[in-house]
């Protein structure tokens, strides 16, 4: 679908490594060879919106770099369609091998698959906001209530000091 589609160069060529990196995930959790992994949760339309979008936010904003703050998931279990795990889900941890990631007190999934495989695929640092000028903030606020934290976004845009 992506690759037949009228999407620019940048956003196949980047939607389709962020939806590579989460099928070689898949596919040594489960044994299987890239080729066979089926995508059920990430394969959504939701997931690819998300990736897709991602990528075409990041080309419209002329982005050169992306920093991403450090990386806390939850805790508790999660259903899936392989049934029930613990989180960080094993797609997630394995995405994320070698970027520092740890948990917060929060009984949910707060990292996805999916969100780990583009801050995977985009970031060249993670840890704490590097010093720039900022010219845009951008927020997206997420349905679950959190008792920590809110459940917010937050992207910001500027030019490296």
């Amino acid at each position: 679908m992506i690759e037949h589609s009228e999407l620019s160069a940048f956003v196949k060529e980047r939607a389709l490594a962020i939806f590579r990196r989460i099928a070689e995930a898949e596919g040594k959790i489960h044994g299987q060879s890239v080729d066979d992994v089926h995508f059920h949760e990430v394969g959504a339309l939701d997931s690819i919106a998300d990736i897709v979008c991602a990528c075409v936010g990041i080309e419209a904003l002329g982005v050169e770099k992306v920093f991403v703050s450090a990386l806390h998931d939850g805790h508790g279990w999660i259903d899936c369609a392989h049934g029930r795990f613990p989180v960080p889900a094993p797609a997630t941890l394995e995405i994320l091998k070698g970027i520092p990631i740890g948990q917060i007190d929060e009984p949910h999934e707060m990292i996805t698959p999916t969100g780990a495989a583009i801050a995977a695929e985009f970031a060249v640092g993670f840890g704490l906001m590097p010093t720039i000028s900022i010219s845009r903030i951008g927020y997206g606020l997420g349905a679950r209530d959190l008792a920590t934290r809110p459940n917010v976004l937050r992207a910001v845009l500027g030019e490296l000091a």
